[in-house]
């Protein structure tokens, strides 16, 4: 994935239309861009003139402006050339001829204002900019190719070149070999002309070529062209003409002459790249359709196993010594499985460019403190001794904050993980400029060889440790956490040696933005709450799978303030919200009959239940599914397996919400 941000020059004399411009092209993809901003067309030729801010990857150019209409402006871009200096793609109001008008004037695409979508946008703009870059190799080629032409005067090969010459006053003309041979005439059975020529031209073809040599004759300018002509036995072949006019002193076109070429097999081969990239993108999409089926279908068991093997290890009366051991080891495979199947979605994400990332000032001292207290009961299992930094100031980092404390636990489960018993591992923060900080985990453990090294961050690739048993893995945390560190902006190594352990690094950007201090917050485990005159609450809980049902009826026993109601159909669900009226709804997305969206969408359509928060808890787990679910209105998107703690502060913060809408209302819920 490319990181350099695109250059964007928005001529727009609309704000609002220049903000939602700019609000596209953000939630189109996950590409930064900078943009530099005109409300003048003639602001907007300086500022491509003179690249202000430039070079421009792309110009966004409004049609109609107070000072000049977009087709002058993109005139003044060309200056006489057939392109502009920059992709320009043209937002048209409802008139779609303009922009008809102005791809032929030079500009790569157009858009209308009210048909635009933050997809169809940025793909407007990623299309114009790979035309573009077509478009310019083509020229600079026929370029190239032209000035040969020149130098050599046209001197080809008869092997390889038809030529031809062709006397426009008379009619008469003359052919070499090559060309009879192309358009699968034998020698002297038909006489060179045009009308010859023509009758071996593929009709598809012949009415734009037709154009394009009178316009040229008239003209007196050269031309070129692909075209398709009937060979021997009529077999189908691609040509590439070039040709040449010579006028008499009036300016009259009398003489043309010129060359063909036989590129058949260039177009094979173009059509044959052209299929393997359409195969290589249904292939890719069947590798994400496959991903996105095997973790449902891993969560939903999942789901079962992990709930019900919390609600046992928290259960009354407390489990034996022996039961517990027993169940903690359930816990620690599930939990291991659940984050192997993360792992491998967030690898499959990467590779296909469409991990999403939100990058923001993030502290270090919180993350790191975070991390700290994540990390510390393995460090104490393992007989690890930790030290971690003290920061005397806050330090901020350009990152995603989630991903960020991602790549750090990976790293120091690492540490913990292949140290000696009693080892160590040390976390230490140190300037490399004023701009890049570097924070670097280094351990006492045994170390790797320089052979191995070069091998480290390869996905799958456990550097044999896979063949002593002694600890499990996968190979794919490493190479997710450098691909994450290098897509934030930073940079990942490391320094080992066998024997004396690694110290791995990593250096991310300093955010020397102001901030104002925020209170840092740090999650805890759910606490036993009172329950003594809670009034009772209703959840209504619509899913299909039974293990998930009852897992939640079982967690719902252990509060007596709370009373749920349960149905396994859609359709069922949004008559029992109608009827009963829940204070909470628990809602699955992949239900019989109707999806759990669409149940959504009538239970917000409806005012008698509009009010009410409904919680997604969906083994469908890819960013996708999620940022789908909470645009559709979910209040919160829980994913299978879900964890007891975080699904029942989840609930209280809906029954606190549902309580307030209630306190709000003047009269009864209608």
């Amino acid at each position: 994935m490319n990181n350099k941000p695109w250059q964007i020059l928005l001529i727009e004399d609309n704000p609002d239309d220049r903000a939602d411009l700019r609000r596209m092209l953000l939630r189109g993809s996950d590409r930064r861009y900078r943009f530099t901003e005109t409300e003048l067309g003639a602001e907007g030729l300086r500022q491509a003139r003179e690249k202000l801010d430039g070079p421009f990857d792309c110009v966004l150019l409004d049609y109609y402006l107070p000072d000049m209409n977009g087709d002058e402006v993109l005139a003044a871009l060309c200056d006489g050339e057939d392109l502009p200096p920059f992709p320009v793609v043209l937002v048209t109001g409802s008139v779609r001829e303009d922009g008809v008008k102005l791809l032929r004037a030079g500009a790569q695409d157009y858009i209308g204002k009210n048909w635009m979508t933050p997809e169809g946008l940025t793909r407007v703009v990623e299309n114009a900019i790979e035309r573009y870059k077509l478009l310019t190799e083509r020229k600079q080629t026929d370029e190239a190719l032209y000035a040969k032409e020149e130098r050599l005067r046209l001197a080809l090969d008869a092997g390889a070149m038809a030529t031809w010459d062709w006397n426009i006053a008379s009619g008469a003309a003359d052919w070499n070999d090559r060309l009879y041979e192309l358009l699968g005439y034998d020698l002297g059975t038909v006489s060179a002309s045009y009308e010859a020529w023509a009758r071996r031209v593929y009709p598809e073809d012949l009415p734009r070529l037709e154009v394009l040599i009178r316009e040229s004759m008239a003209q007196g300018k050269d031309y070129r062209a692909d075209y398709r002509v009937l060979g021997r036995n009529d077999a189908m072949l691609w040509v590439e003409a070039g040709g040449r006019f010579e006028c008499d002193k009036n300016g009259k076109s009398i003489r043309s002459y010129g060359v063909i070429q036989d590129i058949t097999e260039r177009k094979r081969t173009e059509a044959e790249l052209l299929n393997a990239m359409l195969l290589a993108d249904q292939a890719n999409r069947a590798k994400s359709d496959f991903l996105s089926s095997m973790s449902h279908e891993l969560r939903s068991p999942l789901n079962a196993i992990l709930g019900f093997a919390q609600l046992l290890e928290s259960g009354s009366p407390q489990p034996t010594p022996g039961q517990k051991a027993g169940i903690e080891q359930i816990l620690q495979a599930g939990w291991y499985l659940l984050a192997l199947i993360n792992e491998i979605l967030d690898l499959a994400s990467i590779e296909s460019g469409k991990l999403s990332l939100s990058p923001e000032p993030a502290s270090l001292n919180d993350v790191l403190s975070d991390c700290h207290a994540m990390i510390e009961p393995q460090a104490q299992k393992s007989g690890i001794c930790l030290s971690f930094p003290r920061f005397d100031s806050p330090c901020l980092v350009k990152a995603d904050r989630t991903r960020l404390k991602q790549v750090f636990i990976n790293l120091l489960s690492n540490a913990i993980k292949y140290n000696r018993e009693q080892g160590t591992v040390e976390v230490k923060c140190t300037a490399v400029t004023a701009e890049r900080i570097r924070i670097s985990i280094k351990d006492s453990g045994y170390g790797l060889p320089p052979e191995k090294l070069a091998h480290l961050f390869e996905p799958f690739n456990r550097l044999g440790q896979q063949t002593t048993g002694t600890h499990e893995g996968t190979g794919i945390g490493l190479a997710v956490t450098k691909q994450l560190v290098e897509l934030m902006g930073g940079a990942i190594g490391v320094d080992c040696a066998a024997g004396l352990g690694c110290e791995f690094w990593i250096e991310l950007v300093r955010d020397s933005t102001p901030h104002l201090a925020v209170e840092n917050t740090m999650h805890t485990e759910l606490e036993p709450q009172t329950q003594e005159n809670k009034p009772v609450s209703t959840l209504l809980y619509v899913e299909d799978n039974p293990a998930s049902l009852t897992l939640i009826e079982q967690i719902i026993r252990n509060h007596p303030h709370l009373r749920m109601l349960s149905t396994r159909d859609g359709n069922l669900g949004i008559a029992l919200a109608r009827a009963h009226r829940p204070d909470v709804i628990l809602m699955d997305v992949n239900l019989p009959g109707i999806s759990g969206i669409q149940a959504l969408k009538i239970l917000l359509d409806d005012p008698v239940t509009a009010h009410i928060p409904v919680i997604a808890i969906s083994a469908n787990a890819m960013p996708r599914d999620i940022d789908k679910g909470l645009e559709a209105g979910f209040f919160r998107y829980l994913t299978k397996p879900i964890k007891i703690n975080e699904f029942i502060n989840t609930l209280d913060d809906a029954l606190k919400l549902s309580k307030r809408v209630k306190t709000n209302e003047t009269g009864q819920i209608r």
